[in-house]
């Protein structure tokens, strides 16, 4: 960092005085002394300059009078682009868009004014490199002996990789805030639909074919099944997953997808794609299969930081039941096969048990979420497939993905029969549901076909009316988040009285808000809202019967 009170090196100007003095009398009392308390000065200099240019913040000085740079550490010189020779000696306009620069100056104008210090909590600045910064600036005046304000000194942070992440975190809290509001209106809205859904179907199978009113009634069931189409996407979107599974090629999403994975991987990284000549439609939802292709690239680039190969490639597997012995995963059938593989750095066995692992992360704090390959893992399964992955220490690693093929057409005519209807029965069931219309359109279900149904508002209620009948009860239909006490709380304390009793949970909240309030046990039984009355009978009857 510049000295500040001239361009010249000032100890090197006294030192040739001195030695215009000659070898007199003088010099050689004072000569000695002075020299060492030069070189003091000198080291006392470099080590201040060593401690300015290493604070990890831009430093500058300006002169108060016309605000031209005279001094600059080399943060400011990383962080604006320019050397300190050629910021010397100008001011703002010399560098900056016009706007930037009178901004600077006011603020320069401002705290040379106050003679205190100015903080500045934002302030946009363009690099030489063309991109913008955000520095958070303090800035001071330096006065003489006069108290004169002589230099003007700046400490500027960068804050722009904090602003981002502050950015992202509250679009992150937005996100989850909006989710968990859309959770919650689309498990009301499922119970008001499970309503009409509900009376709807059993209105249209008392009416004989030739009912005036039956186009109507059909008009109505078809408008709530679209309702329920809404409210199954914002249900999936408060669980941050959106999945609208269609026929589509697996080669298809693979050219449809190529363009972008070459910006993802960057100019050192080459990419490859071999795609099979045999059919390989898949029932998945292509944007999700994209997003699977874009995490796999974004990891494969980063365990190339020096270039490499990217391959992608589709084909046809068929597993058996060998297959599954020798790898312990899987399911008989006819697979499609998409491979991503790379040449990097490669994992060890002990990484590779793990990376599936939510939060897992093998990066550095702050370039992981270890969310990724976890995102992968879940929208594979969420596809009824499976994923392994082969790696090895500087060899590379190869992503396989394996998707259950659409199963060919039969004849185009022929026709699909509709399932037989589900038995009746005679068995006593508990309905414990607080939502007052759900709870009779069930007990009108059920007990339309033949079941004894005893209904409870709430899960003390619950409890209490088992507690009453405890011998005649032979299932336990519940809803899971009620008042005073949750469906897995009730389920506990009947319990306490019958171990054996069966439960079959109902909710319209989704899994995720279910695990976070920890009211659903993991090997549950659960029927999503709305549910149709034949689902809901066909649900009763094989619990009874296991």
């Amino acid at each position: 960092m510049k000295n500040p009170s001239d361009p010249s090196d000032p100890l090197d100007a006294l030192q040739k005085k001195l030695a215009g003095f000659g070898e007199n009398s003088l010099h050689k009392t004072y000569y000695p002394e002075l020299q060492k308390r030069l070189e003091e000065l000198r080291e006392s200099e470099a080590f201040l300059k060593s401690i300015v240019d290493n604070i990890p913040a831009m430093v500058f000085v300006k002169d108060a009078a016309e605000l031209r740079y005279v001094a600059f550490n080399k943060a400011g010189e990383e962080l604006l682009g320019y050397s300190s020779e050629e910021l010397l000696g100008r001011n703002d306009h010399d560098f900056f868009p016009e706007e930037q620069a009178a901004f600077f100056i006011q603020k320069d104008r401002e705290a040379l004014a106050k003679g205190e210090l100015l903080e500045i909590p934002e302030e946009v600045i363009k690099t030489r490199h063309g991109g913008d910064r955000i520095l958070r600036t303090k800035k001071i005046p330096l006065f003489d002996n006069q108290g004169k304000a002589r230099y003007l000194l700046g400490i500027a942070e960068d804050i722009t990789d904090r602003k981002h992440l502050e950015e992202q975190l509250l679009q992150s809290q937005k996100m989850e805030a909006i989710g968990q509001l859309a959770g919650g209106v689309a498990h009301d809205f499922n119970n008001i639909l499970m309503v009409i859904m509900g009376y709807g179907a059993m209105l249209k199978r008392e009416m004989i074919p030739e009912d005036p009113h039956r186009e109507k009634v059909e008009q109505i069931l078809e408008a709530s099944e679209k309702a329920a189409q809404l409210t199954s996407g914002l249900l999936a979107f408060s669980r941050k997953q959106v999945m609208k599974p269609q026929p589509a090629d697996l080669n298809d999403i693979v050219q449809h997808i190529q363009k972008f994975l070459v910006r993802i991987i960057g100019e050192d990284v080459r990419l490859k794609s071999s795609l099979s000549t045999a059919d390989v439609r898949v029932n998945v939802d292509s944007g999700q299969i994209e997003q699977v292709l874009v995490n796999l690239a974004t990891n494969a680039r980063d365990a190339m930081p020096k270039g490499g190969l990217l391959t992608v490639e589709t084909g046809l597997l068929d597993v058996d039941e060998a297959f599954i012995q020798a790898n312990g995963y899987g399911e008989p059938g006819r697979y499609a096969l998409l491979s991503v593989s790379d040449t990097g750095m490669g994992m060890d066995e002990k990484t590779r048990s793990k990376i599936f692992e939510p939060f897992f992360t093998t990066k550095e704090v702050g370039k992981g979420t270890g969310l990724g390959l976890a995102i992968v893992y879940g929208i594979v399964k969420q596809h009824n497939g499976f994923i392994n992955v082969y790696s090895e220490p500087h060899l590379g690693t190869t992503f396989r993905i394996y998707l259950p093929l659409i199963a060919e057409q039969g004849a185009a005519d022929e026709q699909i029969s509709a399932p037989a209807p589900p038995e009746g029965g005679t068995e006593t069931i508990l309905v414990a549901e607080d939502e007052a219309a759900v709870r009779l359109l069930v007990r009108e279900i059920l007990a339309g076909h033949g079941y004894d149904v005893i209904l409870a508002e709430d899960g003390q209620d619950a409890v209490e009316k088992f507690e009453a009948n405890r011998d005649a009860i032979r299932l336990i239909l519940m809803d899971v988040i009620m008042p005073k006490m949750s469906g897995r709380e009730a389920y506990e304390e009947i319990r306490k009285r019958n171990a054996a009793v069966k439960v079959m949970y109902t909710s319209g909240y989704t899994m995720d808000i279910m695990q976070n309030r920890d009211v659903l046990d993991r090997d549950a039984e659960l029927v999503m809202k709305p549910i149709q009355p034949l689902e809901l009978l066909r649900k009763v009857r094989e619990m009874l019967d296991r």
